[in-house]
């Protein structure tokens, strides 16, 4: 969806590519896309990207690890937070050391509506993972 100021976020586009193309394959921009904008509004940042690391032989809901970059004095306290998030999410996360790939981040050009679908999705995908 295009923000205020119309621009899209590249991994909606990429998304919407994707789905256009191959619409039962799985894809995991709105993910990373949700768990970039609730870690913006859970902490009151400005800006963060989630880097998502993948091996080339997974599929579906699994990946190698995940690292946020932004503050560097906030960084292990927002991977953690973003590791937890997708967990609650269904991911597995398990570095077997083979190759990676970053998958691409969420550059944030997303309207305020959408943030705040975002935050209420991950919050409420951790209380239900949490209460387990």
């Amino acid at each position: 969806m295009p923000s205020e100021t119309g621009a899209r976020c590249v991994l909606q586009t990429a998304r919407a590519r994707r789905l256009s193309l191959c619409p039962d394959e799985f894809g995991m921009e709105q993910d990373i896309c949700d768990v970039t904008l609730w870690l913006i509004e859970k902490h009151g940042l400005s800006h963060v990207h989630v880097w998502v690391d993948r091996h080339y032989t997974h599929v579906d809901r699994q990946f190698a690890d995940v690292t946020v970059i932004a503050s560097p004095w906030h960084r292990a306290r927002l991977t953690e937070a973003a590791h937890e998030a997708f967990l609650a999410l269904g991911y597995t996360v398990e570095n077997t050391g083979a190759d990676t790939y970053g998958h691409q981040v969420c550059d944030g050009h997303h309207s305020r509506h959408e943030a705040i679908q975002a935050y209420a999705r991950i919050e409420g995908a951790l209380r239900s993972w949490r209460s387990v």
